[in-house]
């Protein structure tokens, strides 16, 4: 292990660089909100659903099976202290811990291959250039899963260097498709090049480590009565009218916002494995290569700069190597490490660091209202804080939990789609008494018999949401009053920059 500066090792300080920038984020939110918060609603998505878990559902509602996580196994992780505030910070926990580890073993990988002035720029820039403590912030898998990852393609080295099929190979391929089905490319492609290498037991035996948790929880979820695939995977890949289309796919990832990030670390992938003379390094190269490609088709790029986080992980673990080699390369590849990280602190200082007072500001004082009505069903369209450390049913509108919901919103979508009015029925037939939505979500889709008693507005600057406007309606006329009463009671005491109007 090569020491950095003062006997500090790069791993160490790769670490010591992550957590610095994970420190910074909660420190701001801090500063702007006064209080603790996540910047996505979807956290306490996977926390209720945790919730749901430890009283016996797999789902957000007692006794009513739905599929609202995107990961196998982070709503497991999170089942401890359910609906407490402990069971809060748990998402918390596992980021930091994923966070540091993960800096830590990129550390580590530098040291094996470069030292000096680069290796020390590297193990200080590279957990911002691949935005670790901006993922890490949002509460969600994706830090795990992006150290399952790393812990994956640093056993797949070790197999192509000593051929030994070690624990951290295992480990990767069988934890990263149950953190995130992204994880599945990866841990197939690795299997291959070991039947590949001679080794057929043992690539099948990766194989089956990848897909079989994966089919178990299909069938799980079928016996549920639900899709095979989660109904939020499903919900947020049909966002995109062209979700269908590899190509359509392709370009949207390409110009959305970060998709020059990736874009770059791909072509320096193209760059590095055809300037390769070890052959080790090139079949390392090539896998990673075809991972990003695969994400960049078939994946999803934003969305505060999550989906992709694994692929710049990988494609920095496999480019560490030709970085070390010096020349025009490192140079470059140098310029371009600076000027992702230079990007991923704007991005998360001007924009993603905002939508946690967004979320306190939105969803926090919603689920204020709703815990003045306990056990009263409502109807959202954003389930996570609501759905929470609550004693009521959710009724969701979206289809983020429920198949018939996302469907509904899916023909509502399409042209020729249902009659107007498809959310108030879907609310009529759930039950749901009041609802706190977006009203230009659902447009025509609004119950014709839905009052409206007030809004939540929260005034930009609010990082990125569905609206500024949440509208709190009346569905159920005999709940009118008590959540008009409800209203009058909060409206004092909301938050700076969130203001709650009755609407006569």
């Amino acid at each position: 292990m090569m020491p950095a500066r003062g006997g500090i090792s790069l791993a160490a300080l790769s670490a010591l660089s992550a957590g610095f920038g994970f420190a910074i984020w909660f420190a701001l939110t801090w500063a702007r909100i006064g209080t603790f918060e996540y910047p996505l609603d979807d956290v306490y998505i996977h926390l209720a659903m945790a919730e749901g878990i430890a009283g016996g559902t797999y789902g957000i509602n007692p006794g009513e099976p739905a599929s609202a996580a995107s990961s196998i196994l982070y709503p497991l992780l999170l089942t401890p202290f359910p609906g407490a505030e402990m069971q809060r910070y748990l998402p918390l926990f596992w980021n930091l811990s994923g966070l540091l580890t993960l800096a830590w073993l990129l550390g580590r990988w530098i040291e094996e291959w470069s030292t000096g002035k680069v290796a020390v720029i590297l193990a200080l820039v590279l957990p911002f250039a691949t935005n670790m403590a901006g993922v890490a912030s949002l509460g969600m898998e994706h830090t795990l899963h992006a150290l399952a990852m790393a812990v994956m393609l640093l056993g797949f080295w070790r197999f192509l260097s000593k051929g030994e099929v070690g624990l951290a190979l295992i480990a990767g391929v069988l934890l990263a498709p149950v953190l995130r089905f992204e994880g599945i490319g990866l841990a197939l492609a690795v299997s291959a090049v070991v039947a590949l290498r001679g080794h057929l037991r043992a690539g099948a035996m990766l194989a089956a480590l990848a897909l079989v948790p994966v089919a178990l929880f299909a069938l799980f979820l079928t016996s549920q009565g639900l899709d095979p695939v989660p109904s939020s995977v499903l919900a947020k890949l049909s966002a995109a009218s062209d979700s269908s289309d590899p190509l359509s796919r392709l370009l949207r990832n390409l110009f959305s916002v970060g998709g020059l990030v990736v874009l770059a670390a791909f072509a320096f992938l193209t760059a590095a494995l055809f300037n390769r003379e070890n052959q080790n390094l090139r079949l390392f190269t090539l896998v990673v290569w075809l991972a990003v490609l695969g994400h960049l088709f078939a994946g999803r790029i934003g969305w505060a700069a999550r989906y992709e986080h694994y692929v710049l992980v990988i494609s920095a673990i496999a480019l560490i190597p030709a970085l070390a080699r010096g020349g025009a390369f490192r140079s470059v590849g140098m310029i371009a490490a600076l000027a992702s990280a230079a990007y991923f602190l704007w991005m998360n200082a001007t924009v993603y660091n905002w939508t946690a007072r967004g979320v306190y500001l939105q969803h926090a004082q919603m689920a204020r209202i709703e815990a003045e009505l306990p056990g009263v069903p409502v109807a959202v369209n954003d389930i996570g804080r609501v759905a929470w450390a609550q004693d009521a049913a959710v009724v969701d509108l979206w289809g983020l939990a429920y198949a018939n919901a996302r469907r509904a919103r899916q023909e509502a979508e399409a042209e020729g789609g249902p009659e107007p009015g498809w959310a108030g029925a879907l609310a009529d037939a759930k039950g749901a008494r009041y609802a706190m939505v977006y009203a230009d979500w659902f447009k025509d889709g609004i119950g014709a018999d839905w009052r409206l008693v007030a809004t939540l507005a929260t005034p930009a600057p609010i990082g990125i949401l569905g609206s500024e406007v949440v509208s709190i309606y009346a569905i159920d006329p005999t709940i009118e009053d008590d959540l008009r009463a409800v209203i009058e009671r909060h409206a004092p005491s909301m938050p700076e920059g969130a203001t709650l109007t009755q609407v006569n």
